[in-house]
């Protein structure tokens, strides 16, 4: 009983511990944001688009339109994963008509291996002639984009403002969730609410990444990715794959980014790259439980990581975000088993009113605090505020499914999910 007693103990001690530097995190990226220091643009960067495509004939047409429009001196490849439907037909006009829009297609057997190993394909496939007519691959700079992806037009010269920084090897665009076009109603309104609830967290990411840049740590995303070509070919050239084959192979590219030079710094970009939302609980929770399980995949860089000479505050950051997955299966399960000792008297250590209260005190005036800050950038009114908050139980509800989901699939070595579903929009809706 004493051995049981310890273990339940240790438990939710490191739980509260977990749920503490949470809580620190949160409280410090909404308290202190990051000053913005940039430098004189480079007008010399050159821009080349990456978008990995499967099945995408939804909304290919509509990215490569926007793109050429927003960054018309930028170059747009298209990367065909071996797609069943129009997607290649619909490229292959567009670059009919467009020198700058070009295809790159994928055959099987490669074909269908995943993200990331169909941007190191691409890479290679572009930097061969690159180096070949002598440019210089620190001038080059390739951005990738999801299929669904929209830039805004402050993007490129901001990067051009963070990228002039010559140890800046790659930066991420901030990212918001497009307006759903579909009408609220009561078949709809949980998928409304997800999509809500998904670019407020987005938001939420903004202040974390404005906090992780101070250390140049700043997470690299899927979408809205920019690397220095000049990196890249130095990876390639040591035989590592600039983005790792993992689920999370974004999230991995960044760590391999740090990792591989001391001076390498990752910059965040304030002008956003816009998505579409996951209108849809089940299609949310399985993307989740992916970007979960991806993160559990990169728990080997760890060792790595407290070899490195990067600076310790770097370490910790990258370390708490590689642990995190693991730090929330205890902190759930240390919470969901405070009302079953409290019931039956169990072992552990049962948590007293007054510290509840505390806890949820905390949790709820963060979640309040960032509403009404997003309140402000968005201009809510006052109903789309409280369909905000009503929608928090049901993105906390969805993020719940996703966990055992995630470790079930990481603990039976699956390591293959369906892609995220796209659906057509009538025409494109920008934000600034």
């Amino acid at each position: 009983m004493n051995l049981l007693h310890g273990f339940l103990t240790f438990l939710d001690l490191s739980g509260l511990v977990m749920l503490g530097l949470y809580f620190a995190q949160m409280i410090v990226a909404a308290l202190l944001p990051t000053p913005r220091r940039r430098r004189t643009p480079d007008l010399s960067l050159r821009f080349t688009f990456l978008i990995p495509a499967l099945n995408e004939a939804q909304v290919i047409a509509a990215t490569v339109q926007n793109l050429r429009e927003t960054v018309p001196e930028a170059q747009v490849v298209v990367i065909d994963d071996a797609s069943d439907d129009d997607t290649a037909a619909i490229v292959t006009g567009l670059g009919a008509r467009d020198p700058q829009v070009s295809l790159l297609r994928r055959a099987f057997p490669q074909a269908r291996e995943g993200k990331g190993k169909a941007l190191n394909w691409a890479v290679g496939q572009l930097l061969g002639p690159l180096q070949a007519t002598g440019v210089d691959l620190t001038r080059e700079i390739f951005v990738v984009v999801d299929a669904d992806g929209r830039v805004t037009p402050g993007l490129i010269p901001e990067a051009r403002e963070a990228l002039a920084d010559p140890d800046v090897m790659g930066a991420q665009a901030r990212v918001k969730i497009r307006p759903s076009v579909v009408k609220l109603t009561p078949k709809t309104v949980i998928g409304r609410m997800l999509e809500q609830q998904q670019d407020l967290e987005f938001f939420i990411v903004r202040h974390v990444q404005l906090l992780r840049e101070r250390w140049h740590s700043v997470g690299l995303f899927g979408n809205g990715q920019f690397m220095r070509a000049s990196y890249l070919a130095g990876q390639l050239a040591r035989g590592v794959a600039p983005w790792p084959d993992c689920l999370s192979e974004d999230f991995a590219s960044g760590l391999e980014m740090r990792l591989a030079r001391k001076q390498n710094r990752m910059a965040f970009l304030e002008h956003a790259v816009t998505q579409q939302g996951l209108p849809d609980l089940p299609r949310f929770s399985r993307q989740r439980a992916r970007w979960t399980q991806g993160t559990m995949q990169c728990a080997p860089y760890l060792p790595q990581l407290w070899r490195s000479p990067m600076p310790l505050l770097a370490r910790l950051d990258l370390t708490y975000f590689v642990i995190s997955p693991w730090m929330n299966a205890v902190i759930v399960t240390s919470l969901l088993m405070q009302p079953v000792r409290w019931l039956m008297g169990a072992e552990g250590l049962v948590l007293d009113a007054t510290t509840s209260l505390i806890i949820t005190v905390i949790n709820i005036g963060l979640q309040l605090q960032w509403v009404a800050r997003y309140q402000v950038e968005n201009k809510l009114s006052p109903g789309r505020v409280l369909f905000t908050l009503a929608s928090l139980p049901v993105y906390g509800f969805a993020l719940f499914l996703s966990l055992p989901m995630a470790y079930k699939h990481y603990f039976t070595g699956r390591k293959t999910w369906d892609k995220s579903a796209r659906h057509a929009e009538p025409a494109p809706v920008e934000s600034t």
